[in-house]
């Protein structure tokens, strides 16, 4: 055998003993959930073509069957090993950056998550395959008239194909050749046969979606602390360097208009921006308001058709579009010159993607603009602990506040019931106090809007029989139904069982009539349509909000006063900005501190902070009443007051005390399966492990919390335990991460297994 051959049947790159092979050897992350990278010989017809970024076909395992991956570096290298050849090419062309890939690494890193999975969520599946492109075929002419004359006689249809094409500055396009000659596709297949002509094929894209929209300006100026904040953000864009700036003001300060001056600097500069919301129903306002500020706007979001999203991505790859707006996609958005990053309410749980890889948007967003040498902004009325934090012992961190709202306007004042009392005096549990029935209808009287937030769906949380005291629950979860009146079915929020809702126990031994316990939107929807008859009322949660047109038509409504009420769930807390909303009611506001997790009271005030800034925006005054089960809740009394430094002060000396976020980093192993004591077992098995690799990693100031049964211990049909590593820093962190990974120490034998790297909800 020679120094070096190719084995037909196994496809492998044979090397005699002593001797190196040289030539392009590619590393490929495969597709799957296996956590290393593999090296593979580039075949020849393959050398040119192959880039970073392409998904590849590699044969695997001992029966090479061939599976997809992504290639993550080409290098011409001497070997001395077995190698087996790239297969073929998925992709004619590399959808990631030099940028994104290097992202992808620190992700797959930090996150716990292989390579390939990673690359694989950085491109959407409509991009990759081209969705909304069309084929189109050029004809080029490679022989002069003069030539093809002297050898060949042409027939009519011939000569004015090579006239055309010998006019052309360029290749022609067939369908156009051929309707400006007259001529048919057999003749320029005559003339491809000759040797005259050349055909070449590309893939080119339709226009992308377009959100422009007539220009307008406010005529309002900045005031003095706007121009302050702008001025310092300007500062770090014109340096250009990598800076966190955390833009911290109460509702109504101005935080949009700041941001909107920050980019267009960065736009009249000629590089794009990325600007990401945590919510498609903001993103739908927030694009109208960009727009009409900016052209060439493009939007992601995952409301989007697979072509819409497959042609707004190769408009912002192309630089097309100059400013990117949209939700956790978009932080991945293909800018080749992005300037500027912005995070607006930047402490949203929902820009932690809760699929492998577990990212934070925030995170990964700061360390794109890290790796771009570019400034962040992120703004918040209720910054994250985390963020507030760094600000004070991080370099690259700078806090700045918007301490009033603009021209002056006042917060609303807020007035808290305690439902107990309500209870007490009525004997029954109601869904609206006194107070703020009182309050409701004064705003009507005046023609104003308002705004109720109840944070859950349906009709009632609870059908119980109050004889044997049965509940409905869902047999797949550890959960309650939850009543849906519109259907008259009990649905899981959680595994969407559903059934429909007797009228009596299901016990035989009992028959007692079912009672509904407990309000969502549903409930108040009905309690409000009976009492206010002539108002118009619309409910807003994920059961009637079910397409992006859904949320536009919504939000035309109430900008045109078409809607008096709007009752619903979260989406209405946060963003959207309405003149004449002059009341906000939070009913149930303890339903955000009923979880067993640690930022529970984060998320109240949180919550509560962002709703009551929907009120009194303008010039209306505005005023909220938050009903309470636990009236003293020290972050509710401090929402009261809008403080959050005193809510920060004081939440962050008890998570000092306790050791938890942002005073430690924690990893969150979740391990279910069908059989509770295998789970368990499990569970007990990988907490040895991790405290051993504590032990022989001697890993500062690190330990472990747990094993215990997860709150929501049995979920579609699985038990749930999880085991909490901490850390007093992400160093720690990701270095106890990577030796559990390289030792293969996390391997549970159980049917689901998750690693949450910085996990959000504790649930």
């Amino acid at each position: 055998m020679s120094a070096s051959a190719k084995d037909n049947q196994t496809g492998r790159l044979w090397v005699e003993e002593g001797e190196a092979k040289v030539g392009p050897v590619a590393t490929v992350a495969p597709v799957a959930p296996i956590d290393k990278t593999y090296a593979f010989a580039v075949p020849d017809e393959l050398a040119d073509r192959l880039e970073p970024g392409q998904r590849v076909r590699v044969p695997m395992g001992r029966k090479g069957r061939v599976m997809d991956g992504f290639c993550v570096d080409v290098q011409t290298l001497p070997w001395t090993s077995t190698l087996r050849f790239v297969d073929s090419l998925v992709d004619a062309r590399s959808f990631l950056t030099t940028e994104l890939l290097q992202l992808g690494r620190w992700i797959a890193r930090y996150y716990a998550c292989p390579l390939g999975r990673t690359l694989n969520a950085l491109v959407p599946q409509a991009v990759r395959a081209q969705a909304g492109f069309r084929s189109v075929r050029r004809a080029r002419l490679v022989v002069s008239p003069t030539e093809i004359a002297r050898e060949h006689r042409l027939g009519a249809k011939q000569q004015a194909v090579v006239d055309a094409l010998s006019k052309a500055t360029g290749p022609v396009e067939v369908e156009r050749l051929l309707d400006d000659t007259g001529s048919s596709s057999a003749t320029l297949r005559s003339t491809v046969a000759h040797g005259w002509v050349t055909l070449e094929k590309t893939k080119e894209p339709l226009a992308a979606p377009d959100f422009d929209q007539p220009r307008h300006e406010p005529d309002f100026e900045l005031n003095d602390e706007q121009v302050k904040a702008l001025s310092r953000i300007r500062r770090a864009i014109d340096v250009g360097a990598f800076r966190v700036t955390l833009l911290y003001g109460v509702s109504g300060s101005g935080k949009t208009e700041v941001y909107i001056r920050a980019m267009r600097q960065v736009v009249e500069a000629g590089h794009q921006v990325i600007m990401l919301v945590p919510e498609i129903a903001l993103t739908t306002q927030l694009v109208h308001r960009l727009a009409s500020r900016f052209a060439d706007v493009a939007v992601i979001h995952s409301g989007l058709t697979g072509v819409a999203r497959s042609l707004t991505w190769e408009a912002i790859a192309t630089g097309a579009k100059k400013v990117v707006i949209g939700t956790r996609s978009a932080v991945f958005a293909p800018c080749p010159d992005v300037g500027l990053i912005v995070i607006d309410e930047e402490q949203e749980s929902s820009f932690k993607n809760l699929q492998a890889p577990r990212f934070h948007v925030r995170d990964v967003a700061i360390k794109r603009a890290q790796l771009a040498s570019i400034p962040v902004i992120l703004g918040s009325a209720t910054p994250s602990l985390e963020s507030w934090v760094n600000c004070d012992r991080t370099d690259h961190y700078e806090r700045i506040i918007l301490p009033d709202r603009v021209r002056s306007l006042p917060l609303p004042r807020v007035h808290v019931v305690d439902m107990r009392d309500e209870y007490r005096l009525l004997g029954r549990f109601a869904v609206l106090s006194r107070l703020m029935d009182e309050k409701l209808t004064a705003t009507l009287d005046r023609g104003e809007q308002a705004v109720l937030l109840i944070n859950r769906r349906g009709h009632a949380s609870l059908l119980f029989c109050p004889n044997c005291k049965l509940r409905l629950e869902c047999p797949s979860c550890h959960t309650l139904l939850v009543f849906h009146s519109a259907t008259g079915q009990a649905k899981c929020h959680y595994c969407r069982h559903r059934v429909n809702v007797p009228d009596v126990c299901p016990d035989p031994s009992c028959r007692s009539p079912l009672v509904a316990f407990g309000a969502g939107t549903q409930r108040v929807e009905a309690v409000l349509g009976k009492r206010f008859p002539s108002a118009r009322v619309h409910r807003v949660d994920s059961d009637t909000m079910l397409s992006e047109s859904r949320y536009r038509q919504l939000i035309h409504d109430f900008e045109a006063r078409k809607i008096d009420i709007a009752v619903g769930t979260q989406m209405i807390a946060k963003g959207l900005d309405f003149p004449f909303v002059s009341f906000v009611g939070v009913l149930s506001a303890d339903v955000a501190v009923a979880s067993p997790d640690f930022r529970a009271d984060e998320r109240l005030f949180q919550l509560i902070t962002q709703v009551a800034g929907r009120a009194g925006r303008r010039d209306v005054p505005g005023e909220v009443v938050v009903q309470s089960m636990a009236p003293n809740t020290p972050a509710l009394q401090a929402a009261v007051r809008h403080d959050f430094v005193q809510f920060a002060t004081a939440e962050l000396q008890i998570r000092r005390k306790l050791r938890l976020p942002p005073h430690a980093r924690l990893v969150r192993f979740v391990l279910a399966g069908t059989k509770d004591a295998d789970v368990r077992r499990e569970a007990e098995a990988l907490a040895d492990r991790v405290r051993q690799a504590i032990e022989s990693t001697a890993a500062p100031n690190a330990d472990t919390l747990g094993p215990q049964p997860c709150p929501l211990l049995r979920l579609r049909g699985q038990y749930r335990h999880d085991l909490l590593l901490r850390t007093a820093d992400a160093g720690t962190m990701g270095q106890l991460l990577d030796h559990l990974r390289a030792n293969k120490l996390l391997a549970p034998k159980v049917q689901s297994f998750i690693i949450d790297v910085d996990p959000v909800s504790l649930a």
